[in-house]
């Protein structure tokens, strides 16, 4: 798939973000965000540097994904992801004003950078691999299941990224349960 042919992928994802109601369109959303990220690519070549992040939605369930949007449009401390992609690696990163309640939930954690502008956390480790519940599909998996990271929750999240168009990308929020992995919501990350 030549991801910068024609924009289409770019433009459904804006309209399906703009007009996105948990309570009335979140059905109908979700399955375009997820024919989207099904239509994408894995990303070549691989992220590099600083890329942009926007929360797109949760996909657990109508109430939980309605509240989690509200509190998103007040105060979304993530701001997007670093990668090196030499390394094969990278971090989450986040608004200043995140370290307290991360201090809350996470007591022994410490980001690895804090800067005056921003804060580098949780980090992870990148590679090509098959879906985890799109096995058909090649994506860019963002592991952040190593001992670097609190054990509780965020050892459990796995993304997974594909390029839906030039210099954006499509994210899928999984979490490992018990009985494998479960989708959980969506993200963009863009230049």
């Amino acid at each position: 798939m030549d991801t910068a042919s024609d924009g289409r992928s770019r433009e459904r994802l804006f309209q399906i973000q703009d007009s996105l109601q948990p309570k009335i369109t979140r059905d109908r959303a979700l399955a375009g965000l997820d024919e989207i990220f099904r239509g994408g690519s894995v990303p070549e070549p691989s992220p590099d540097g600083f890329k942009r992040g926007e929360f797109v939605t949760m996909s657990v369930a109508r109430p939980s994904d309605a509240a989690a949007r509200t509190i998103a449009s007040l105060y979304m401390p993530w701001l997007g992801k670093s990668f090196d992609r030499e390394a094969g690696t990278g971090r989450n990163v986040l608004k200043p004003g995140a370290k307290t309640p991360m201090s809350i939930v996470w007591r022994n954690y410490a980001p690895e950078l804090e800067r005056v502008d921003r804060i580098e956390a949780f980090p992870f480790r990148t590679r090509v691999a098959a879906g985890e519940v799109d096995p058909d599909l090649q994506v860019l998996k963002i592991d952040y299941d190593f001992e670097a990271n609190p054990s509780f929750l965020i050892r459990r999240i796995l993304d997974e990224l594909v390029q839906i168009d030039e210099g954006l990308y499509l994210g899928k929020i999984l979490f490992r349960t018990k009985r494998g992995w479960r989708p959980i919501g969506f993200f963009s990350l863009h230049d």
